[in-house]
């Protein structure tokens, strides 16, 4: 017992940091990577519980860094499909089959990113926002994030190829923040966020702060066509692992 504590506090420790660095560095992969690796060493669905509010708390500290580095528009046009999304996905939680929605998001990811990388290797123009893109992907979104804290990989590909570094990051970061809000506080009010989750969610504060200010570091020193060449390349390998792994 008291090594599988050792090893959850420690597992804890890396995954608090990972978040800080993934959400500042890329504005994706920190929960689809992350959720998997505490779910190896306790139960999947309060992995999910546990890693949403250091989600939450990294999202505060990435909208500092990345201050009015976003597109409001496209904020207005995922931000509220997003929330819809997010509130089904939570109550789906409790009953809906983890490894059908992880195989699920993965192939519809796969298929926005090959949509994507079709369009820029001819060169064609980025999609503009719009309700008929905009509503199908923030719901499948929120749902994904509430099960999986996989949202990412749809909610990304409506960014990527078309903001630059900076906006793509920021943009994201505001669409989580009240993605991940509203999870946190539904997950607080049915009690599967409790007293003494809270109480070691608020204790890896620091480690996620300085996982942003390493995250932040990378961004700033990354070319924008190795950024661009980075997400696409997150969003894939998370898309895999979520179908086969």
């Amino acid at each position: 017992m008291s090594y599988f504590k050792n090893m959850l506090s420690f597992v804890l420790m890396i995954v608090a940091f990972l978040a800080g660095a993934l959400k500042s560095g890329f504005g994706i992969g920190a929960g689809i990577f992350l959720t998997p690796m505490l779910a190896l060493i306790t139960d999947p669905k309060e992995a999910v519980v546990v890693v949403a509010p250091m989600m939450l708390f990294t999202d505060i500290t990435a909208i500092y860094q990345y201050w009015r580095q976003w597109n409001g528009r496209d904020i207005l046009s995922l931000a509220p499909p997003c929330l819809i999304g997010a509130i089904a996905g939570v109550f789906l939680l409790n009953w809906f089959t983890p490894d059908l929605a992880r195989r699920a998001i993965g192939f519809i990811g796969l298929l926005y990113v090959g949509q994507e990388i079709v369009r820029m290797g001819f060169r064609m123009r980025p999609f503009v926002p719009s309700l008929v893109r905009s509503v199908p992907i923030g719901i499948i979104g929120g749902v994904a994030s509430a099960l999986a804290n996989s949202g990412g990989v749809f909610i990304s590909t409506y960014f990527a190829g078309r903001l630059n570094k900076e906006y793509f990051v920021g943009t994201l970061v505001v669409v989580f923040f009240w993605l991940n809000i509203t999870k946190v506080g539904m997950f607080t009010g049915l009690g599967l966020l409790n007293q003494k989750l809270w109480m070691t969610e608020f204790s890896l504060i620091p480690l996620m702060f300085l996982g942003s200010l390493v995250g932040k570091w990378v961004n700033t020193r990354i070319q924008e066509k190795q950024f661009k060449q980075w997400i696409f390349g997150l969003i894939v390998v998370a898309c895999i692992k979520l179908i086969f792994f």
